[in-house]
């Protein structure tokens, strides 16, 4: 899977499923709540602002968020993403030959532990929009608890991703001129 063949496939597949979130679910859920989905606030969000948002929702919306955002196109996406950005460090790891017993060698963990969190974070906010009135605080702050986890672990992913690209990069750069300085 860590062929050039396979991390383009997965990364076609993988945003292909986000554009479709982008351009179908995610502009009629932002339109109903007036801001960003739970999913779409990186930094979290605030009781108050949950509340807020929670109170603009109606059965329309919360169906079509539960599916088929949540939990389809939102199933899908993580492990495509997770899939894709692991077998992109595993690519890289192997490029710049990162040693297997090596605690880097297990970087490729990372996404897969935003995927999980990003399951978690479905279940939380499915949670909330079933039960928008009564929904307690401790469930909006575990949702965006998840929320502000999945976007740390998916960055960190892809900081890990570009400093082994840059790795990678000058590796080649220097091999280069060591191959130009040998002929």
């Amino acid at each position: 899977m860590a062929s050039k063949k396979g991390i383009t496939a997965l990364f076609l597949l993988s945003h292909t499923v986000l554009l479709l979130m982008m351009l179908f679910t995610f502009p009629r859920i932002n339109a109903k709540f007036g801001t960003q989905a739970f999913d779409l606030k990186t930094f979290g969000y605030s009781q108050s602002e949950a509340t807020m948002m929670l109170r603009h929702l109606d059965q329309p919306t919360i169906d079509l968020y539960l599916f088929p955002q949540l939990f389809l196109l939102d199933i899908l996406y993580p492990i495509l993403l997770a899939l894709f950005l692991s077998t992109l460090i595993i690519r890289l790891s192997n490029l710049i030959k990162v040693n297997q017993n090596h605690v880097f060698s297990s970087l490729f963990i990372l996404p897969f532990i935003a995927m999980f969190i990003d399951y978690f974070e479905n279940i939380m906010i499915s949670l909330m929009i079933t039960n928008p009135i009564n929904v307690s605080s401790e469930v909006i702050k575990t949702a965006s608890l998840f929320t502000l986890m999945k976007g740390g672990f998916t960055t960190l992913s892809w900081l890990v991703i570009l400093i082994l690209l840059g790795i990678w990069l000058i590796n080649k750069r220097n091999n280069n001129k060591h191959t130009a300085n040998t002929v």
